[in-house]
């Protein structure tokens, strides 16, 4: 640990560590075995990887889901003299080839990546070549089917420690609760026990307050005085792309002192880069943001976190108001509930569940098509998502189903996808003329098949193995060694998502159904656990609890440390000050208006799926609403958002029952104005996305 000690002074300039994170290296440096880091937001994780970086000779991996927290943490790291980088879609060829180049000499001690770098032949032939002494995994609860932000590249990341041979992994997060933790060490085999280090979530500098207000006018009457007197910056959460921009312009017509940016996942990158610059550099800045700003965050002077609109989860309201006060002076953390907001919120719950008959057909192209001479599956899923519109199954809806037929059904194994097209351009003066002078069978194939473009060729990898006889990996390897000895660039595309069969598939269509069965049952599964985080979010702000504690307590026994603050008692929040929690009831009526139902009967005559009528009513957009042009652009879209959405399922399937679940041929209905309030688009970190107007500008994050 003197080395620790050393690095900790010279490079970070810290005489000392904080809390736990001197116990995590030690784990690390000494002992030589793998750990789960529990810090909060803010709480020194960076530092237990970074550290142990520069003790180990070899390359530490960081696997990391955002480029902005790449950006912010390698731009820290350069600037202290470590020798840091990023491989990600950004870079330019250029500087991914001295990435790379960095990498493969061993000059490269921290290297960021997503988990979607898992996919790229060319990354995992290159790591295939470097000692990997530690990963780590940020963001780890990703990992976890039982969290809230499950994603399925994650499951990928526990198999390349294995097939890496990656001597260390370290995983991190400040939003696992028991169950998610307990998943964590199971899959990187961390002990429970000895293995697993927990800094409490509580943060005595924090107010964490709830206000409740019936719009957003009301909102505003509360933080434009409440902004006026802040001493330093501010960021104001919302949930849609099109509310970032009215409630920054909103602030702006109450007070022309009050100037917010505008963040969210909509803005071009250069310019979300330039915004993110600008609020780090301000003394006062405000920023309007989606949930997509605040990764990589580390202002430590921010004073105040509003959430103008109520968090979908405890644990995305946990990581975002641990954004404040990391200077360790008082900051304020305001959270609105509103009746308006839920049924939005609602609907990105119950977006992703789609009609039971998709899942059957996607199900049968799956368990009926041929595998390749490697007995492995392959499928472009951004086409087979694009074919599944006539199926209703979307893009992340796909990747989540095939998860579950590898970890429920055990049928399939996720090996390394690959990209079926190379786009090659010249890295060398003579770099083509080297190309032209490989002999090898897989050489001669690319060279008589690839196509001539502006910047040099592309070769379709499948299409030439098949004609050519020779394997595609080993033509994909032959462009990869190209690059690595520096004579070219490639940039693949097309990716195709690979399977190894580890069971056989159901072929026949009573097998089938029983597997669609229980994909569906997971499906709403999903859908009801996220509609009760969302339920949790609203007990936690109002919750009334005979023990009286106050939401500082609550939000730390939600992550396991029950005894964090002293007397359960913090002080400063809402129900400390009150003595209560906010009052607040949602307005959902639990009868659906009989007249309502018979008008969405009338315009959509689907009769084979409930939830589509219920969508419908309740203005919850899919690509079937939309080929039959009852989505956004219908005025009866959304007309029923103030109905409980069972309730209306219910309703609907009555009315589908007595016609003999079928499917008709709907009138065309005529074009009308837009519902402006209920067009909104999801695009989740976690992989998982519903929407309400899913082809729209105005979107989520």
């Amino acid at each position: 640990m003197d080395r620790a000690h050393q690095i900790l002074k010279d490079v970070f300039g810290f005489d000392r560590f904080r809390l736990e994170q001197e116990a995590v290296i030690r784990r690390l440096v000494e002992e030589n075995e793998n750990a789960l880091v529990l810090f909060p937001t803010g709480g020194g994780k960076s530092l237990t990887f970074q550290i142990p970086a520069l003790c180990f000779e070899g390359l530490t991996l960081v696997i990391s889901p955002l480029i902005a927290l790449m950006k912010d943490q390698v731009d820290v790291l350069c600037r202290r003299g470590v020798k840091a980088a990023s491989l990600d879609s950004t870079l330019t060829p250029d500087r991914a080839a001295w990435v790379k180049e960095e990498a493969m000499s061993g000059r490269m001690k921290i290297l960021y990546v997503a988990p979607e770098r898992l996919n790229n032949e060319s990354f995992i032939a290159m790591m295939s070549q470097i000692k990997i002494s530690l990963l780590a995994v940020d963001e780890s609860h990703c990992i976890s089917q039982w969290g809230s932000s499950f994603r399925p590249e994650y499951l990928k990341i526990a198999r390349f420690a294995e097939e890496m041979d990656v001597e260390r992994v370290l995983c991190l997060t400040a939003t696992a609760t028991p169950s998610v933790a307990a998943d964590i060490c199971t899959q990187f085999y961390i002990n429970e026990k000895a293995g697993i280090f927990r800094t409490p979530v509580y943060r005595p500098n924090l107010a964490l307050e709830v206000a409740v207000a019936k719009d957003l006018d009301e909102k505003l009457d509360r933080i434009v005085p409440f902004l006026r007197s802040r001493t330093g910056p501010a960021i104001v959460y919302v949930t849609l792309q099109s509310q970032a921009v009215d409630v920054a312009a909103a602030l702006h017509a109450r007070d022309k002192d009050l100037y917010a940016m505008v963040y969210h996942a909509g803005l071009p990158s250069e310019e979300r880069e330039k915004i993110q610059n600008k609020f780090m550099e301000s003394e006062k800045g405000i920023v309007c943001a989606t949930i997509a700003f605040g990764m990589g965050i580390d202002k430590g002077e921010l004073v105040v976190v509003v959430h103008l609109y109520m968090p979908k989860t405890i644990e995305n309201y946990s990581q975002e108001v641990g954004r404040a006060g990391r200077d360790g002076l008082q900051s304020t953390c305001l959270m609105f509930l509103s009746s308006p907001d839920i049924p939005v919120l609602e609907g990105f719950c119950r977006g992703d569940t789609c009609q039971k008959n998709s899942l059957s057909l996607w199900l049968q192209e799956v368990a009926l098509k041929e595998p390749a001479s490697d007995g492995t599956l392959d499928f472009n899923l951004y086409q087979q998502s694009k074919v599944a519109d006539v199926y209703h199954v979307q893009m992340n809806v796909l990747n989540l189903c095939y998860a579950q037929l590898e970890l429920d059904f055990g049928f399939i194994r996720a090996v390394t996808p690959y990209y079926s097209t190379y786009d090659i351009s010249s890295r060398a003066a003579n770099g083509f003329q080297e190309v032209l002078k490989s002999a090898s069978p897989a050489a001669r194939a690319i060279k008589k098949h690839w196509k001539t473009t502006s910047k040099g060729y592309t070769i379709d990898v499948v299409s030439t193995s098949t004609y050519e006889k020779v394997d595609r990996a080993t033509i994909a390897r032959q462009i990869s060694d190209w690059e690595l000895a520096g004579y070219i660039f490639s940039k693949p595309s097309q990716v195709r998502a690979r399977y190894a069969i580890k069971t056989a598939l159901p072929k026949a269509s009573d097998e089938i159904q029983i597997v669609v069965d229980r994909l569906y049952e997971g499906m709403l599964k999903r859908e009801n656990d996220a509609i009760d985080k969302l339920r949790g979010v609203i007990k936690f702000a109002t919750d009334d609890d005979c023990t009286t504690k106050g939401l500082a307590q609550s939000l730390a026994a939600y992550f396991g440390d029950s005894d964090a603050v002293p007397e359960g008692m913090c002080g400063m929040c809402t129900f400390c000050k009150t003595g209560s929690g906010a009052s607040f009831t949602t307005t959902a009526l639990g009868i659906p208006d009989p007249t309502k139902i018979q008008a969405i009967l009338n315009a959509c005559h689907e009769r084979d799926d409930p939830r589509l009528l219920a969508r419908m009513a309740f203005g919850i957009t899919s690509p079937r609403l939309t080929a039959g042009k009852w989505s956004i652009s219908h005025p009866l879209f959304g007309s029923m958002v103030d109905t409980d959405f069972n309730t209306l399922v219910t309703s609907f399937d009555i009315e589908c029952k007595k016609a003999g679940y079928v499917s008709t041929m709907a009138q065309q209905p005529v074009n009308a104005k837009k519902r402006a309030y209920i067009q909104t688009t999801s695009t989740s970190t976690s992989g998982s996305s519903s929407s309400r107007g899913r082809n729209n500008k105005r979107g989520r994050h």
